[in-house]
């Protein structure tokens, strides 16, 4: 079985997530493979966390939005790159005979996805987002199934699976966890804690309002974890008035610790986002990038909100976010009927949907 796509943290996490639910159903690692790019971040990811998985990188890349002269040149080149990753996916077909070759999207999964169905090897196309990807749009008419995470998709032959999930996130129980987190995180357990995280970049809008929260809490004894995203970290940190604790992260490696640990929650809207928080159950403020193509954000929010699984504020309000954050994390009854309201929102993304569709496309 082979899982193609990435390039991108946003489809190589759910590239493994997949891998490591076919282990965890009980298929053996050596009869996986992955293809992805050589200019993602999946060589690294991959070799780490699934070592006996085997794995082709492709030359393929990206199409570049910029003018610079690197950028005008890698352009040039894509045609080449597409040609080259096209007959190397066909060659590795050849070889491995997989059963399914089963889609992320991305501009990695292209020719990996057009070698299945030229060779008549059933194409399952795995999509996320409540606003499919354009790689997803189009290899979804020649898939023999797309397996979705949301009701009520446009895509060919959709079936609601759920969303593909790390094991970690997909299996934490947030209160038999919730002490031991703490204690790795070096967080009294009697405090109230707020994570603020915008993202795997960050976001300027979540720390400007982090310092805020700060000042609000001051004398709480509450902490507050801030993941300021990589390019962020090096700004000036915000000033830590007495009694509150305060920690901050660029990037956080093992965001189910957090998790487990956390009491509120503020993000943004990101589909990969808004499932953990419906599969972990986590009382939530989240705030939409209002910059995203078509709106994305605010769709996925919605499904939340609608719900009363977490509450949606506007970009431009920081105010909002600050009262939002004091009100609720003051308030342990709201707290505890949104993570309720998460959590039943996210039992289909705790199940092995997936994975069955996958094994039925195989048979």
């Amino acid at each position: 079985m082979v899982v193609t796509g990435g390039g991108t943290a946003g489809h190589v996490v759910p590239a493994i997530a997949i891998l490591e639910a076919l282990v965890d159903s009980g298929i053996d690692e050596a009869e996986l493979a992955y293809v992805g790019s050589r200019r993602g971040i999946e060589r690294v990811r991959l070799a780490r966390e699934l070592p006996l998985v085997r794995a082709a990188f492709l030359p393929i890349s990206g199409l570049q939005r910029t003018w610079s002269l690197r950028g005008v040149a890698a352009n040039l080149a894509l045609p080449w790159r597409l040609l080259r990753s096209t007959v190397m996916a066909h060659a590795l077909v050849r070889r491995w005979r997989p059963s399914v070759v089963v889609s992320v999207g991305g501009y990695a999964s292209a020719p990996m996805s057009s070698a299945a169905t030229r060779t008549g090897v059933p194409l399952v196309c795995v999509s996320w987002d409540r606003t499919p990807g354009l790689a997803t749009r189009r290899q979804s008419a020649s898939a023999a199934v797309c397996a979705v995470a949301f009701e009520g998709s446009d895509l060919p032959r959709a079936v609601v699976t759920g969303a593909p999930l790390r094991r970690r996130v997909r299996t934490l129980d947030v209160r038999a966890e919730r002490d031991p987190a703490r204690r790795s995180l070096g967080v009294d357990p009697a405090a109230a804690m707020v994570t603020i995280v915008g993202g795997s970049l960050g976001s300027r809008v979540l720390n400007d309002a982090a310092a805020e929260v700060l000042m609000r809490l001051a004398g709480s004894g509450a902490v507050v974890r801030h993941v300021t995203g990589p390019r962020f970290f090096d700004d000036p940190a915000p000033v830590v008035p007495e009694g509150v604790g305060y920690q901050r992260v660029a990037y956080d490696e093992d965001i189910a610790t957090t998790y487990a640990a956390t009491d509120l929650l503020v993000c943004r809207a990101g589909a990969g986002t808004v499932l953990e928080i419906a599969a972990v159950g986590m009382a939530a403020v989240v705030v939409p990038w209002s910059g995203a193509a078509g709106d994305h954000q605010s769709v996925n929010a919605r499904w939340l909100a609608d719900a009363r699984a977490a509450v949606v504020v506007a970009d431009e309000d920081t105010n909002a976010i600050v009262e939002s954050v004091v009100r609720i994390l003051g308030d342990p009854v709201s707290r505890g009927l949104l993570a309720e309201s998460a959590h039943a929102l996210g039992e289909r993304h705790r199940s092995d949907s997936l994975v069955r569709t996958i094994l039925d496309a195989a048979s």
